[in-house]
């Protein structure tokens, strides 16, 4: 698998003394495999049989730019 590429960076508030920090991160698989990475530090994890990777409207552009830039999917629309 080839390094990650970073797609957004933010933190927030999660308590009064508490702040997390997230990053967002996008990771070519194979050739038609893409592969989402949200990192949350400062918060307890919760472990279950699903998950999810929120993601903003500018993260969502900057996923479209990267895999057609670097992973070469020409036939994505923005």
């Amino acid at each position: 698998m080839e390094e990650p590429i970073v797609i957004g960076k933010d933190k927030f508030r999660i308590g009064e003394d508490e702040t997390a920090r997230r990053e967002l991160r996008v990771v070519k698989v194979h050739d038609d495999v893409i592969q989402l990475q949200e990192e949350v530090h400062g918060i307890i994890a919760l472990v279950g049989a699903s998950s999810s990777v929120n993601i903003k409207k500018d993260e969502l552009k900057n996923l479209i730019k990267v895999v057609k830039e670097q992973f070469g999917w020409t036939d994505i629309c923005e």
